[in-house]
């Protein structure tokens, strides 16, 4: 008789541990599904494309069509003004195009 009264209170224990166990399991996969779709929000471009419509300063002086250069997310590439008025050094530019490797630029009117 006194194992068959012992039976109950395992029983609730048991409960309780798979009870904690499926509260974590489900948490940590609700986490990594926030995660996942989280991560899907961003920039979809990768690639050329995805420094079309990107924001860059220019580092040293640009001239109407001359090349220089100009920094996106602390990388540097090299620019082609092709914008109506010349880039000064420190100016905020976006990417209109690109050729090759250089990126086609123009000046944000403040």
């Amino acid at each position: 008789m006194d194992y068959a009264a012992a039976l109950p209170g395992s029983l609730i224990l048991a409960v309780v541990l798979v009870l904690i166990v499926l509260i974590l399991i489900i948490t940590v996969t609700v986490y990594y599904l926030y995660k996942i779709i989280s991560s899907q929000r961003g920039r979809r471009h990768t690639g050329p494309e995805a420094v079309i419509n990107a924001i860059g300063i220019a580092t040293n002086n640009i001239d109407k069509n001359a090349s220089g250069f100009i920094t996106i997310d602390s990388v540097s590439w090299e620019a082609i003004n092709n914008g109506e008025e010349p880039i000064e050094k420190y100016d905020k530019v976006v990417v209109t195009g690109r050729i090759g490797l250089k990126l086609m630029v123009k000046k944000i009117k403040k």
